[in-house]
């Protein structure tokens, strides 16, 4: 009887060992699945936080690579310096101002802008930019050497060569915008023998002339050449404005210029005249 007994209590102690360790073990477990939980929530945080900063990394890129859009009043060709006979020169006279001319068809509108503030001459096609030449405008020292301001038309009048013997110079390739005859289009003056008046042909980005409007003599052929008869000219004192090679907020006088181109080409075309 004892031994029986003492083996019921072994028996009974082994069982209440066994329900004890089962316990230890699913708080044990139940310690690690409350771990695992809040791993998760933390890690799920880190995350949630990762993503924040990865998509407020990626506007912030966007807004540096949406860059506002450059207006341009700082438009001049590239200098092209050269020396003549001793005398430095930025453009050179017998170089175009700006690499190749533009082809102009019977479709495209066009006029020019002329800057007496950039010294440039502006040739556009509508509102788009073609071809930018330097210039030299009238000197302004009385009325008699200042080039007019307003809304001109291409004239008829234009030749290659003149010689004006009341101002000892000449050039080539002229083309009348006012006056006809008086205000002109036309290389950088010459001599009686069409030899540059280097000092003059020297100052082309500055104003130089006698009120015509002077250009490297590439640049006079071309217009010569390809503008044509009744093509409108502004000329204004202000600066032009560009936004990628385009007219940028055009004034008055601008939009005037550029409606009239219009309707000026195609009549010109249309009837034949001298271009």
């Amino acid at each position: 009887m004892r031994l029986r007994k003492v083996i019921g209590v072994i028996a009974l102690v082994a069982a209440v060992g066994m329900v004890l360790t089962h316990q230890r073990s699913a708080v044990a477990g139940g310690e690690r699945l409350v771990r695992g939980v809040m791993t998760g929530l933390t890690g799920g945080t880190a995350l949630v936080k990762g993503s924040v900063k990865d998509e407020t990394a990626v506007m912030k890129s966007s807004v540096v690579k949406r860059r506002a859009p450059v207006v341009t009043t700082d438009n001049a060709p590239p200098i092209d310096p050269v020396t003549i006979d001793g005398v430095y020169m930025r453009y050179d006279p017998f170089k175009p101002s700006n690499g190749p001319y533009p082809v102009l068809t019977p479709q495209d509108h066009v006029w020019i802008d002329v800057s007496i503030a950039q010294q440039l001459v502006y040739i556009f096609n509508g509102k788009r930019l073609l071809y930018t030449m330097v210039t030299s405008s009238g000197i302004d020292t009385k009325p008699d050497n200042s080039t007019p301001l307003g809304i001109f038309r291409i004239q008829g009048e234009r030749g290659q060569w003149f010689y004006a013997q009341q101002y000892q110079m000449g050039a080539l390739y002229w083309v009348s915008w006012l006056g006809h005859g008086i205000f002109l289009f036309h290389s950088v003056p010459m001599n009686e023998q069409r030899q540059l008046l280097l000092p003059i042909a020297a100052k082309l980005g500055h104003k130089a002339s006698e009120g015509c409007l002077h250009l490297t003599i590439p640049d006079a052929r071309w217009v010569f050449t390809h503008i044509p008869y009744h093509t409108p000219v502004l000329v204004e004192q202000a600066p032009v404005r560009l936004l990628n090679r385009t007219l940028y907020h055009p004034s008055a006088d601008q939009l005037l210029a550029e409606r009239a181109s219009r309707v000026a080409n195609q009549v010109a075309y249309a009837s034949g005249t001298p271009s």
